[in-house]
C-alpha cells in the first residue's frame, strides 16, 4: 500500500480523505472500536440532543464549521451570563477568556526570555492590586487551556490569546460532533479501509518504506502519517504507546515542550432544569465556585434539555488522581451543591444519570489537549515537519496560532498532513492494502 494513516479522530480522517481524493491508496488504523478519537458523543434517551463527552466548542467559521453544516447539523450560538459563587454569593464574572485584558497587556510588556505564567505573574503584576485578576486569569488557563500555570509558556499563552478563532469558540451542535466524524468516514466508504481495534505498537522506517507493528498484524507503506495523540508518543512503554526505530531527535526534543493537559468532564442529566429557578442564574451560560473539586458547570446548548455539565482542567483534574465514576459522581455532586447554593440531597433526588469519562486514564490519550511549555513555541513546527519523506504527522498538537486544542486545529492538520504526502511523493499506487494479521 502507498500510505497508512494511524488514528481515526478528525486529523487521521481528514488526513485519508484528502489522500482518497487524490487517488491514493489508503488504510486507516484505529487503536478504538470506534472512530472520532476525542470526539465523542453519547446520546441519552431522555433527553433531546446530544451530550458530548469530548470537545463540544467550535467557532461560527472555518473548516470544522462548514464540515458541521456539511454533515446536515444546525449548530446553535451559545449566549449568557458567566457567573462565579464566591463569598457566599454569586457576581457576574463577565468571558472570563476576555476579563484579564489589562493583565494581559502587563504581561506583553515583559521583556527577555520566556517564562512560565506563574513566574510572569510574579514578575510582573504581584501587587495586592493584581489580586483579583491574577486569579481570574489562573483559574481561566487551568479550565480553558487545561493548563499549570508553572509550566505554561507565557509567549505562547498570549500567542494564543490573540486569535479570535480561540477566544470566540461559542458555537455547539445540538445534533452532536459525531455526525461530522461519520461525514468524513462516509466520504472514504468503500475506497478506504478503517481497521478498529488495531493498536500501533511500534514503527520501523527508513526512506520511502515503513513497517507497522500493530496488535493484528504487520503493515507495510511507502509512508505513514502519524496522528495519534501526544501522550502516546512521549510514553512508548504505554499501554497504547507507538515507539518509532529509528527515532527521530528533534521529534524527541519537541514533544518535550508540549504538555497535555488533564480534563475530567461529567454530564448529569436531571428530572427538570431546576437551576433555572435561581433568580440571579437565570440567564447564566457558565457558573464557577473555584475552591469546589469540580469547579466548572454550563448550560446545554438548547435549553429545555435537564443537563449540566459539570468540568475541571489542569491542576484541578490532576487532583482527582485516580477516583472511579462513582467517586467523581459524588464529589460533583458535592460540588454543584456549593455552586449552586442548595442541599445536596435535593440535587441527588433530581439527578437521574451521569455520564463521565476520565481523559486522563484513558489508554488511547492519557490527557485531554495540550498546551505550550517554556521555550516550546516553535515545538508545533518541529513535531509536524515531515521527515525523509516518509513520515508525516498531524493532530491538534502540531498546530500553532492557538488552534492546538482545537478541532478546527485537528482537522486541518490532517488536511496539511494529507497534502504533504501528495506534493513529497509524487504518482500513486491502484495497489490494495497489504499486511497480514
Amino acid at each position: 500500500m502507498e500510505t497508512v494513516v494511524i488514528g481515526a479522530g478528525l486529523a487521521g480522517l481528514a488526513a485519508a480523505a484528502r489522500l482518497v481524493e487524490a487517488g491514493r491508496s489508503v488504510t486507516v488504523i484505529e487503536a478504538r472500536n470506534r472512530i472520532g478519537g476525542r470526539v465523542w458523543t453519547r446520546r441519552d434517551s431522555g433527553v433531546s440532543g446530544a451530550i458530548e463527552l469530548g470537545p463540544e466548542w467550535l467557532a461560527d467559521h472555518g473548516a470544522m464549521h462548514d464540515l458541521v453544516l456539511r454533515s446536515g447539523s444546525k449548530p446553535v450560538r451559545s449566549e449568557g451570563l458567566f457567573m462565579i459563587r464566591r463569598g457566599g454569593r454569586w457576581e457576574g464574572l463577565g468571558d472570563p477568556s476576555r476579563g484579564a485584558g489589562r493583565l494581559f497587556q502587563q504581561l506583553r510588556s515583559l521583556k527577555g526570555p520566556d517564562r512560565s505564567l506563574a513566574a510572569a505573574l510574579a514578575e510582573c503584576c504581584s501587587e495586592p492590586a493584581w489580586a483579583d485578576a491574577r486569579a481570574s486569569l489562573i483559574s481561566y488557563v487551568q479550565g480553558f487551556h487545561a493548563a499549570d500555570p508553572a509550566r505554561l509558556s507565557i509567549r505562547w499563552l498570549l500567542e494564543a490569546e490573540a486569535n479570535d478563532e480561540v477566544t470566540e469558540s461559542d458555537v455547539r451542535v445540538p445534533e452532536g460532533l459525531d455526525r461530522s466524524v461519520e461525514a468524513i468516514a462516509r466520504e472514504l466508504e468503500g475506497r478506504c479501509p478503517i481497521r478498529l481495534e488495531t493498536v500501533a505498537r511500534e514503527l520501523r522506517w527508513r526512506r520511502g518504506e515503513v513497517e507497522i507493528a500493530t496488535s493484528a498484524g504487520t503493515l507495510r507503506a511507502t509512508s505513514v502519517i502519524v496522528t495519534v495523540p501526544l501522550p502516546i508518543l512521549k510514553l512508548p512503554d504505554s499501554a497504547a504507546g507507538l515507539r518509532i526505530i529509528p527515532e527521530i531527535l528533534d521529534k524527541r526534543e519537541a514533544l518535550g515542550q508540549i504538555e497535555m493537559g488533564p480534563v475530567m468532564k461529567l454530564a448529569f442529566r436531571f428530572s427538570e432544569p431546576f437551576w433555572r429557578e435561581i433568580k440571579p442564574l437565570r440567564g447564566m451560560l457558565f457558573v464557577q465556585a473555584p475552591d469546589q473539586p469540580i469547579p466548572t458547570w454550563w448550560m446545554p446548548s438548547l435549553e429545555d434539555v435537564p443537563v449540566l455539565i459539570g468540568w475541571a482542567g489542569g491542576p484541578k483534574a490532576a487532583q482527582l488522581g485516580n477516583a472511579n465514576d462513582g467517586a467523581l459522581a459524588d464529589l460533583a455532586l458535592t460540588s454543584l451543591s456549593a455552586t449552586l447554593a442548595m442541599p445536596r440531597e435535593v440535587i441527588e433526588k433530581k439527578a437521574v444519570t451521569c455520564l463521565t469519562h476520565d481523559w486522563n486514564r484513558d489508554p488511547f490519550t492519557l490527557g485531554a489537549y495540550t498546551y505550550v511549555a517554556v521555550g516550546g513555541v516553535e515545538a508545533h513546527r518541529v513535531l509536524a515537519e515531515p521527515v525523509e519523506q516518509t513520515l508525516f504527522f498531524a493532530g491538534e498538537a502540531t498546530c500553532g496560532d492557538g488552534l492546538n486544542a482545537t478541532m478546527e486545529g485537528a482537522l486541518q492538520s490532517g488536511r496539511r498532513a494529507g497534502d504533504e504526502v501528495i506534493a513529497e511523493t509524487g504518482g500513486g499506487s491502484a495497489n490494495p492494502p497489504s499486511g497480514r494479521r
